[in-house]
C-alpha cells in the first residue's frame, strides 16, 4: 500500500489582540505568526477499509474526537469519496499548548490524503482559506513562515520578520482550554470592533521585539497563576517581555544562541523546555 510522510510544525504568536465578537459567535483577532521548527510527524498509508489513527507518546488522543478526523471528514465532504487510511502521528508538540499543534495536524492531514490519493483537482489555493471551518489556525500552516493573521486568524499576509535569536519555549505541563480562555476575554468587551493597530507595528518597526502582545495573557495568568510563575522565571533569566503564545500555557522569549541547558536547572520537573529557532516550511512532505 502507498504511504507518505509529513512534518507537522508548530508556531507561536508574537502580537495577538481581540478586536471584538463577531455575530457568528467568532472573534475577530489581529496576530502575527511565526513558525518554529519544532515539530510532528505523521505517516499515512492506504487501507482497504476503515480508518484507523495511532498517536505516539500521546495515546489519550485516539479518540474520534481528534482533529485529525475532523480534518478528514470535511476533504471527504469537499470530494464527496471515502479515503480510507491509516494514520501514525508521533507527537513532540506539547498539547493544547498555545503551539498550533493540533491545526496543524489538521494541515498536514489534508495535505497528506490530496498525495497519497492523487487529488490533482485539488486546488490548495482555492481550499486553504475554507479549511478554517476545521480551526482559525488551520490556513497558516499551509503558509508557514511569518503572517499577519486577521479576521479568525484565517486572513494571512506573509511577512518579512527580522529575527536572528533562538526562542525559548517554557510549557508548565498542563493544558489550557482556548474556548475558555476565550470566552474570559468576551466579558471584557464592549459592542463595539475595535480598530487593527498590528499593520501600522508592522511598518514602523520588523523586529518583534518592538511589540510583542497578547490579549489574552492577562485573563490566562488570572485563571493559571503557574503561567506567571514561568514568566517571572524567564524574567530572572535576563529575557525581557516573556510572551504567552495563543492562549497559552506555553511562554517563549528570546535567547541567544549560547544559552545551554544548565541555566534551566533550577526549573520544576514538570515544566518542557525546548529551544527552538523560527523556519519558513508549513507542512511539507518529507
Amino acid at each position: 500500500m502507498k504511504s507518505i510522510r509529513l512534518r507537522s510544525p508548530s508556531k507561536i504568536n508574537l502580537f495577538l489582540r481581540v478586536l471584538g465578537k463577531r455575530p457568528d459567535g467568532y472573534h475577530e483577532i489581529e496576530t502575527l505568526f511565526q513558525e518554529i521548527d519544532i515539530a510532528d510527524e505523521i505517516v499515512m498509508k492506504q487501507m482497504d477499509t476503515g480508518t484507523q489513527l495511532r498517536v505516539i507518546g500521546v495515546p489519550e488522543l485516539q479518540t474520534d474526537d481528534n482533529i485529525i478526523f475532523k480534518a478528514l471528514k470535511w476533504l471527504e465532504t469537499l470530494s464527496g469519496r471515502r479515503f480510507d487510511v491509516e494514520i501514525e502521528l508521533r507527537k513532540k508538540i506539547p498539547v493544547a499548548a498555545g503551539l498550533g499543534g493540533g491545526s496543524s495536524n489538521a494541515a498536514a492531514t489534508i495535505l497528506g490524503i490530496k498525495n497519497l490519493f492523487d487529488l490533482d483537482w485539488l486546488d490548495l489555493d482555492a481550499i486553504i482559506p475554507l479549511t478554517a471551518a476545521i480551526g482559525a489556525d488551520v490556513p497558516f500552516f499551509f503558509h508557514g513562515g511569518a503572517a499577519i493573521g486577521e479576521g479568525i486568524g484565517e486572513k494571512l499576509t506573509s511577512v518579512f520578520i527580522e529575527q536572528s535569536d533562538d526562542i525559548l519555549l517554557v510549557n508548565p505541563g498542563f493544558p489550557v482550554s482556548t474556548a475558555r480562555i476565550f470566552g474570559e476575554v468576551s466579558k471584557t468587551l464592549t459592542g463595539e470592533m475595535r480598530p487593527g493597530i498590528l499593520r501600522r507595528l508592522y511598518k514602523e518597526s520588523r523586529d518583534p521585539r518592538s511589540f510583542l502582545y497578547n490579549d489574552l495573557q492577562t485573563v490566562a495568568e488570572r485563571l493559571h497563576p503557574s503561567i506567571s510563575s514561568v514568566v517571572g522565571a524567564l524574567r530572572g533569566l535576563g529575557i525581557e517581555n516573556p510572551l504567552m503564545s495563543g492562549s497559552g500555557p506555553t511562554v517563549f522569549g528570546f535567547v541567544d544562541r549560547e544559552t545551554h541547558d544548565s541555566q534551566f536547572s533550577d526549573f520544576p520537573k514538570s515544566w518542557r523546555v525546548i529551544l527552538t529557532r523560527p523556519v519558513k516550511k508549513g507542512v511539507t512532505i518529507d
